[in-house]
Order: C-alpha cells, then structure tokens, then sequence
C-alpha cells in the first residue's frame, strides 16, 4: 500500500463514522420523543379520581340520585367538581346529569332529599355562582336547588 492511500481511507472510514453517529442521535431524537408522548398521554389520559360521593334512591325504587366530587389534574385542568346524575333503575337505566358545581360535595354539605316519587331536592351551602349546570326537570323529575344561605328556592333561574 502506498501512503497516498490512508489518509482516502481514513477519510471514508471518517465519514461512514460520522454517518453511523448522526443516524445514532437521530433515533435517539426519536426516542425521546416517542417516550416523552407516551408520558404525556398516559398522564392526560388517566381518569379524575372521585374523593366523595353520596346517593339517595327515591321513595318508589324506580330513581337512583347519585352525587359524586372528582379531582380533576393535569395541565391547566386542576379542580374539583361536584356532579348530581338521575339513574333510572327500570326501563333504559339510563343516568343522566342533571347538576353540576365548580366546588366540592362535603365542603357545601350537599344533601339530596327525595319530596315525592317525583321531587328531588338537592340542598347546598355555598355561593350560587358555583353552580354552573342545571336542568330543571327530566323524565318526569323535578330537580330543586336551594341554599339555605339565600333567601329563596333557585328551582328555576
């Protein structure tokens, strides 16, 4: 071999290193990527935990009322909400919400008292302003909110 011939292959040996490096850090790039969305989604994807809850059948057996207060976490999303839902527990056993309140359950001592077959009554002690869904009546229910705090029922707004 003549001496004019190493530094050629030392210099294509150079390059097929340097190739073999960018492809390494490029699947490395990859890598932490991929591993960077699946933490990310795994996290974002995990259900609110419920911290309370609380239920009350009507006094015909056919409804179910159920209140519960999930923890909601993650980016941007931190908070707790009470939901009340209607379970219907003949025919389509449907459940369907019918209060929501941007507060948690026990801190408002929310209480759901049954009238009639027909009445729910939902009371709480808090602000009016946290409660942010209501539906006034559904499958033949009627849902009433009060706050002894305020001097009147807020059954309908």
């Amino acid at each position: 071999m003549s001496p004019l011939r190493i530094p050629v292959y030392q210099s294509k040996l150079r390059s097929l290193f340097d190739s073999v490096l960018e492809f390494v850090i490029h699947i490395q790039k990859i890598v932490i990527v991929a591993i960077s969305l699946l933490v990310l989604w795994t996290t974002a994807c995990s259900e609110d935990p419920t911290v309370w809850s609380a239920r009350s059948q009507s006094p015909d057996g056919r409804w179910l009322a159920l209140a519960h207060t999930v923890r909601h976490g993650g980016f941007g999303a931190n908070g707790v909400e009470t939901i009340v839902e209607l379970k219907g527990l003949t025919g389509l056993r449907r459940t369907n919400r019918v209060l929501g309140f941007a507060n948690d359950g026990p801190s408002m001592r929310l209480q759901m008292n049954w009238s009639s077959p027909s009445h729910l009554e939902v009371v709480y002690h808090d602000a009016p302003e946290v409660l942010y869904f209501q539906v006034v009546k559904t499958s033949g229910i009627e849902i009433s909110v009060r706050d002894p705090v305020q001097p009147s029922d807020m059954s309908i707004r």
